[in-house]
């Protein structure tokens, strides 16, 4: 109900489209799932008496739903909101102020400043900060591959860790690649990697004869795509 009175008031925050100085009318707004836009804007006279024809406007579309306005007498505001909500219509009560609208957007003026201000002491705090980050995270990745080991083929720890980035076109061939080497590891795996979970091993999921754990550093793309 707030993100939508800020919002018109914001966005679609036009005087002519609601009657402010009328003892007898009044406009309210109300959210309109797509799906309905036909039939409100078809019947919306129609939920309750004394609806002013031809009075809906969509001021505000927003993924799967939009806000239409639309003015009645005020004696007849209860019933059309019990039959708006019968039809999946939701009526949102708002207040037109031009001061509030004025202030709102002052608001956001202020926030655009201040994010603009922000925004070079954090690029390079995290410029600072993204190394020692990144290699605190692959440490607990080094641990979870450690733990998830002695927990898989037991004691003394003689295995070997590895790091492969496979082209996104021959992942497939290497995880068969990797299923015929290592497969007389662990003969529970033999059949695929679908094992479901696991007594006593960490991993959930796809299951392989060794151990796995995927790296996702596609942030690091993003990054430089931004």
């Amino acid at each position: 109900k707030q993100w939508y009175q800020r919002r018109v008031a914001i966005t679609a925050g036009n005087e002519e489209d609601f009657v402010t100085s009328s003892e007898y009318l009044v406009t309210v707004c109300v959210v309109v799932p797509k799906q309905g836009y036909k039939e409100w804007e078809g019947s919306y006279w129609k939920l309750a008496d004394f609806v002013v024809p031809e009075s809906s406007k969509r001021i505000l579309e927003e993924g799967e739903q939009a806000l239409y306005t639309v003015t009645m007498f005020r004696k007849t505001l209860d019933a059309f909101k019990n039959n708006a909500r019968e039809k999946k219509f939701v009526v949102r009560d708002f207040q037109y102020s031009k001061d509030k609208i004025n202030q709102q957007q002052n608001e956001i003026t202020n926030l655009q400043k201040a994010k603009i201000k922000a925004y070079v002491p954090l690029i390079r705090w995290l410029k600072g900060n993204f190394s020692e980050a990144f290699v605190n995270w692959i440490h607990v990745k080094a641990l979870r591959l450690f733990t998830e080991s002695v927990l898989r083929y037991g004691l003394p720890a003689t295995f070997m860790t590895a790091v492969l980035e496979p082209n996104k076109k021959s992942e497939k061939k290497l995880r068969e690649k990797l299923q015929v080497l290592y497969s007389n590891l662990d003969k529970s795996a033999a059949e695929g990697p679908e094992m479901g979970d696991i007594p006593g091993v960490f991993m959930a999921g796809d299951y392989y004869p060794y151990v796995y754990f995927d790296i996702n550093t596609a942030f690091v793309e993003a990054a430089r795509e931004f």
